[in-house]
């Protein structure tokens, strides 16, 4: 019940590696906010769009289930 949610940013190459992930809104619990910036690094590429593209920014928001 009202669990905050972790924003994180960064930009994609357009053949998808991320880079530049950072935490632009933290959900006010470390852990979770820690969790989240490693979930993003580990994940290295993003899926590529219709066009064979990812998006060059993006923010995702992460929000534990309650």
């Amino acid at each position: 019940a009202g669990t905050r949610r972790a924003d994180v940013g960064g930009r994609a190459a357009p053949d998808g590696p991320m880079g530049g992930a950072r935490l632009l809104k933290s959900s006010g619990v470390k852990a979770w906010d820690d969790a989240v910036l490693k979930a993003i690094v580990k994940t290295e590429k993003l899926p590529l769009d219709t066009d064979g593209r990812a998006p060059s920014t993006l923010v995702i928001g992460f929000r534990p289930k309650d």
